[in-house]
């Protein structure tokens, strides 16, 4: 027989009724992305004006990913592949932006609620709406739209009025583990943010810029876009800095947001991006997004926080399809095996460089492939016409130039532009006001 001392088995005993009765908790996890936002008008990507004090207090605690891309240019097509870990051509919404919808994908609020997570969004533009199909997997979704633009027929939502659905969401919830992803539309144009943020950047509106005509469409390169244009505006330099007041508006609220969410207390993992950025001049085009895939528009923050990262700065490339898995890892759930993306948080904390891949963002008629400091380009006119291709070296934040190429180089581009994901108009019978939306945002085709 074999004897126990009872001191002994008293405290085996209790160390193991600890084990079983108090599993570690699960974190919270908040996932901010910001429309049409340009990495390197943040301070913490060099931007010399205070446009983010309070995200740039947040970098001083996250990893800071310098050459971060986007999925696509457009809002719908890359929120479905933050959600999916997917690339444009491998998910329903595919590139196009708002007539679309996804289907037959498992999203990241969907394994999150498997997961026993309370999961809510708020959206603030209207490519976002329900019936574009993000809404799976989310208790709530409130995309509950109450502005209208300047210049637009089309609905959205301002940095306050999301900011306060969200902090009203989170105040709340008391015991489960929650997964709250914010969209907010400042600073998509047209840019007019309150005066209190505006007159803070006055200096950039000071320098020499000369005059643009106003263009008769949205999308064309020479001038300022119809929905873009403000009575008595005409100088790059006016919007300039209007974009960083933008930028400040939704600085201020993502500051209230991360306070309350921080206020929970226990462990939480943080992640902020943007859907894409916006060309200041960029190949001919002002103020302007949708309508390519080089930096000035695929280049976006990417600042991630969690527990078990130290802060710090990484120069790997990364994307969209690894918002996914990077945070289903960080928050101990399992990485899906067919995610296209990688969960960063195993190489933050060994420090190894992440793995040669291409990277692709892509709006159907205009495709990169990002690849350490290049980008392989496919681009035409129209649907229908022959791809032409190109090559660029990428200094990895606004900059670059053409060089030469050959097929060998191309190939990977090849077998992406080959992918055929079916993608799937919405279902619904439109109503008139959505078509009125949508037709304002030029993406309804009725010819």
């Amino acid at each position: 027989m074999v004897r126990f001392r009872r001191g002994v088995a008293l405290a085996a005993l209790t160390a193991w009724s600890a084990g079983c009765s108090a599993p570690e908790r699960k974190p919270d996890v908040l996932l901010v992305v910001v429309d049409t936002l340009r990495a390197d008008h943040l301070g913490v990507y060099g931007f010399p004006l205070p446009t983010s004090p309070h995200v740039d207090r947040f970098a001083a605690q996250a990893v800071v990913f310098e050459r971060a891309l986007a999925a696509s240019s457009n809002t719908a097509p890359s929120h479905a592949s933050l959600m999916t870990s997917r690339y444009v051509r491998e998910h329903s919404i595919g590139w196009i932006n708002g007539t679309t919808r996804l289907e037959g994908a498992v999203t990241l609020a969907m394994r999150f609620r498997d997961a026993g997570y309370e999961t809510a969004a708020f959206v603030s533009n209207f490519v976002l709406r329900r019936a574009v199909g993000l809404d799976a997997g989310f208790d709530v979704y409130d995309d509950d739209l109450g502005d209208a633009e300047l210049n637009r027929p089309v609905h959205e939502r301002r940095a306050d009025a999301t900011t306060a659905r969200a902090l009203a969401w989170l105040a709340a919830r008391r015991e489960s583990p929650v997964f709250l992803f914010v969209h907010y539309q400042d600073p998509h144009g047209p840019y007019t943010p309150p005066a209190q943020h505006l007159a803070r950047f006055a200096a950039l509106a000071a320098g020499e810029s000369p005059a643009l005509p106003v263009l008769a469409g949205d999308t064309a390169p020479g001038g300022i876009p119809r929905y873009q244009a403000l009575p008595g505006l005409a100088r790059l330099a006016d919007y300039r800095s209007r974009y960083a007041g933008e930028i400040a508006y939704f600085d201020a609220g993502f500051g209230r947001l991360l306070a309350a969410f921080d206020a929970r207390g226990g462990p939480r993992v943080v992640a902020l991006t943007a859907d894409h950025g916006e060309s200041f001049g960029e190949g001919g085009f002002y103020l302007s997004h949708g309508h390519a895939t080089t930096p000035d528009q695929a280049r976006v923050p990417f600042l991630l926080r969690a527990p078990s990262l130290e802060p710090g700065r990484r120069l790997d490339n990364v994307h969209h399809v690894d918002v996914a898995p990077t945070l289903l890892e960080l928050a101990g759930l399992a990485v899906p095996p067919d995610a296209r993306g990688l969960a960063l948080g195993p190489f933050v904390r060994s420090g190894r460089p992440l793995p040669e891949r291409l990277l692709f963002c892509d709006v159907g008629n205009d495709v990169s492939a990002y690849q350490a400091d290049r980008l392989l380009r496919a681009s035409r006119s129209h649907p229908g016409q022959p791809f032409q291709f190109s090559q660029q070296r990428w200094d990895g934040g606004g900059r670059w130039e053409t060089i030469p190429s050959s097929h060998e180089d191309l190939r990977g581009l090849d077998a992406y532009l080959a992918r055929s994901e079916t993608m799937r108009p919405l279902p619904e019978l439109l109503s008139e006001d959505d078509r009125a939306h949508l037709r304002a945002l030029g993406y309804l085709d009725e010819e």
